[in-house]
């Protein structure tokens, strides 16, 4: 077993079995590599994969732009880390910190807001 730690998300897909996606040092998504690369339920994990250039037309996904600026680290934003760049954020994401929470296909995810 061995950790790799990466931005790039192509290197990933091609060398690891499972995946963990985090923001701001919190994981937001964990599965294996076909849950996460062919269906990214939690926002941060999506506008991830809508950047990873794909040689493919067929599997090229519509690009998300992530607006707003990247919170501190030293000072995450209250509740979601990720709220004040979601384009799914509420209320309740502002104000609460989504558990991560294991779904009956064995992927975990903290989001208040899955497709």
């Amino acid at each position: 077993s061995y950790v790799f730690i990466s931005h790039d998300l192509s290197v990933v897909e091609h060398i690891a079995d499972e995946v963990m996606v985090m923001y701001l040092g919190r994981c937001v998504e964990m599965g294996t590599k076909a849950q996460i690369f062919n269906n990214p339920q939690h926002p941060y994990t999506q506008a991830l994969l809508s950047a990873t250039p794909r040689l493919s037309p067929e599997l090229r996904r519509q690009r998300i732009k992530l607006t707003g600026e990247l919170p501190s680290p030293i000072n995450p934003p209250k509740g979601c880390a990720f709220n004040p760049r979601c384009w799914k954020a509420t209320d309740k994401c502002r104000n609460e910190q989504p558990k991560l929470e294991k779904y009956p296909d064995g992927k975990l995810i903290a989001c208040f807001h899955l497709d």
